[in-house]
């Protein structure tokens, strides 16, 4: 046991490299997802770049019409300006932090308990929500990443003599609910009864509240712009006028979707068999509480224990409050304070003084290793075969790209697209990025539609290498498979009934691209 933990720094480096090459390899080559949600995100910082204009909102919540704050689009604005809009570097940025924020996490807790710090790190780093969660970027998915340095600067303000940490903290609440606000909003408050409960001074507590408002100060300039817009909606949802959040449920169906919800996030805590993660999570939340409750919790793990126990505690009454039904994506922070109580049981039974007992941490860790790489190793076998057959893909948008410039052979030319979402955001960030950068020019215009209404604000200064196109008015349509809705694929396609077809392509993901040119 000594010598396994005799330098958890170095274990924790191996499993830290491990997983960051295993998660760069699932989305090399642009194999991850394109949608709407992330090439409206790529639009809005590029019209930041290009209109010189800040932004004081960000991505849309839950709620249509209550936007989330602006800290999403500068977080990935680093990225985004040092590798030319390329969607692959805000994919890999999302990877690093989210390796970053354990690394963190380790070393606060490790000026106590260092195997205690291992434990939760390398748990956080071979977790599956760890693994999903960076096959794609979307500001759900890196919540994990900011409750992570929640909790990291908590402890640290915990430890330090810094005189403003707490002011810190404060502002990390309100970047995070910038970057998913149903579970965002929790932090705050609860920071606030957490400083409450452990008889902070006030000041302590005006400092966390001043460091949150500062991060709203964007969107309460946009509401004073606006007529308070966002907060009529919010309002209005709340209050039972609004539906889209969908029903209120009962308190019963309440309970019943929540263990539902649950039971879904602890399954992707950890790539060990269900059954036994369901058992050892269960186990774990018992004894964990049963050593808070008694007050035998050792000192090198109280700080941890403490926060999150409460944290969880606060969480539940939040959500059974909450009178909608919870979304996946809600909660996928909430993953990070379960894996830690399953890091503090481990560290309970290093302390046990039976040598079978004291071994138990060890295996667990092994076979956690184990069939984290089996589960990846089980999803690079398929994971080919699923982007083959997703047309939102990266890669899959990319050869669409590649055939439409290539028929166009240096002409200029117009491009329309069909996409289920309607709005074209993936096609407009591909053709602005990729085809400038690959053959040197721009399409003379490119929408979901011709003559539309402005989507986009001051689209057009984007578009700095357009290419005219002559007499033929050579346009090409990206046309993606509507499941759903086919006859408004095709009355889509009626707007161009002025236009003959000229060559038409069919790729293996159903995306259907024509070559289309004027009528002799």
């Amino acid at each position: 046991m000594k010598k396994f933990f005799s330098n958890p720094t170095i274990l924790l480096f191996i499993v830290l490299i491990v997983s960051l090459v295993i998660k760069i390899i699932s989305v090399r080559g642009y194999n991850f997802a394109f949608t709407m949600d992330q090439g409206r995100d790529m639009t809005d910082i590029r019209q930041m770049i290009v209109t010189y204009t800040p932004r004081l909102v960000g991505p849309t919540t839950s709620i249509n019409g209550v936007l989330l704050g602006p800290f999403w689009y500068y977080f990935n604005l680093p990225p985004f300006l040092l590798f030319g809009g390329n969607p692959a570097a805000i994919v890999y940025w999302q990877i690093i932090w989210f390796q970053l924020s354990c690394l963190l996490l380790y070393f606060f807790i490790k000026k106590n308990s260092p195997t205690l710090g291992f434990f939760v790190s390398s748990l956080l780093l071979l977790s599956p929500v760890g693994f999903n969660t960076a096959r794609y970027f979307w500001n759900a998915n890196s919540m994990p990443i900011f409750t992570i340095i929640f909790f990291a600067t908590i402890l640290w303000s915990n430890n330090t003599k810094f005189k403003y940490s707490k002011l810190i903290v404060g502002i990390i609440t309100g970047l995070a609910m910038q970057i998913e606000a149903a579970f965002g909003i929790l932090f705050i408050p609860f920071y606030l009864v957490y400083l409450l409960l452990t008889k902070q001074k006030i000041k302590n507590i005006f400092q966390a509240i001043i460091g949150f408002v500062i991060t709203v100060i964007p969107q309460a300039l946009f509401e004073l712009r606006h007529g308070f817009i966002m907060t009529k909606v919010f309002i209005s949802e709340f209050t039972g006028k609004g539906e889209m959040l969908g029903d209120k449920i009962r308190f019963s169906e309440k309970l019943a979707q929540r263990s539902e919800h649950l039971i879904d996030i602890v399954r992707h805590t950890n790539h060990l068999p269900e059954n036994i993660v369901f058992i050892f999570t269960a186990l774990a939340f018992v004894v964990v509480i049963y050593l808070f409750l008694s007050k035998k919790i050792p000192k090198a793990s109280k700080g941890l224990s403490v926060i999150t126990i409460l944290f969880i505690i606060f969480t539940v009454l939040f959500y059974l409050a909450f009178p909608q039904k919870l979304k996946i994506w809600y909660t996928l922070g909430f993953s990070v304070p379960v894996i830690f109580i399953d890091a503090l049981f481990l560290e309970f039974l290093v302390r046990s003084k039976n040598k079978i007992v004291k071994a138990l941490p060890i295996l667990f860790i092994i076979a956690t290793v184990a069939f984290s790489l089996k589960a990846q190793n089980d999803y690079f076998k398929i994971m080919y075969k699923l982007s083959a057959n997703n047309p939102s893909n990266m890669q899959n948008e990319i050869a669409a790209v590649d055939w439409v410039y290539k028929e166009a052979a240096g002409q200029g030319f117009a491009l329309y697209s069909y996409l289920p979402s309607i709005y074209d955001f993936p096609y407009q960030h591909a053709f602005w990025w990729y085809g400038t950068q690959t053959y040197g020019y721009q399409p003379s215009d490119i929408a979901y539609l011709p003559n539309q209404p402005e989507y986009i604000q001051k689209g057009n200064l984007a578009w700095t290498k357009r290419k005219m196109f002559g007499d033929n008015q050579l346009t090409f349509l990206i046309i993606e498979k509507d499941g759903e809705l086919p006859v408004r694929a095709q009355a889509w396609l009626g707007h161009f009934s002025n236009l003959c077809q000229v060559k038409q392509n069919t790729f293996s993901w159903g995306t259907e691209v024509r070559e289309m040119q004027k009528c002799n």
